[in-house]
């Protein structure tokens, strides 16, 4: 499942929303790896929201030409010890002035297209350690490209990535969330 909405925001929202990331961002060491990322806007929080899911965290990242490069090829099965079951992707950054990018989903060579729950803890760290990386351990099955104020919401098993990986020209701007199931 792969749901795409353009024009998520009105007009006003998604613009405030791009002003606000004119600001610096701040770099962040998560797992050994480092993300440039600002604080989602509280008055965003219920725009975001999703009946029936708890929003479990949300942030907005960015990425360029000499940081964040990695292919990084991942799913968002837990996220901050928390099983995850939706992640959505907007899309903030103008088309203008950037290397053409978006989001690409894989299907692993020997589980597919998304990470079984079953997975191990130590099959899984395995995985995003020496797999994530290797395009050879994939192949790509979709490739939904970024359009300003279009969000992605979709299964947070799905193996996917920025793609492509190094943004050669301007900077690729997301607004990201994950999302909890409510039992």
């Amino acid at each position: 499942m792969i749901i795409i909405t353009d024009d998520f925001f009105g007009e006003n929202t998604f613009k405030a929303i791009q002003e606000y990331c004119e600001q610096d961002f701040q770099i962040v060491n998560i797992g050994g790896k480092e993300f440039s990322v600002l604080q989602t806007p509280e008055e965003l929080l219920p725009l975001i929201q999703l009946e029936g899911y708890e929003l479990t965290l949300t942030f907005i990242r960015n990425a360029w030409k000499d940081f964040d490069t990695d292919l990084r090829i991942h799913c968002d099965y837990y996220i901050n010890n928390k099983k995850t079951d939706l992640a959505s992707v907007l899309y903030i950054n103008d088309s203008k002035g950037i290397t053409p990018n978006g989001t690409a989903f894989f299907k692993h060579k020997k589980y597919g297209i998304k990470s079984p729950e079953n997975l191990s803890k130590e099959e899984f760290d395995r995985l995003i350690t020496e797999d994530s990386n290797n395009i050879d351990s994939w192949d790509k099955t979709d490739y939904i490209s970024s359009v300003p104020n279009r969000r992605l919401l979709y299964d947070a098993n799905y193996w996917h990535s920025k793609y492509p990986n190094i943004i050669k020209e301007g900077i690729r701007i997301v607004l990201v969330c994950f999302y909890s199931k409510i039992p």
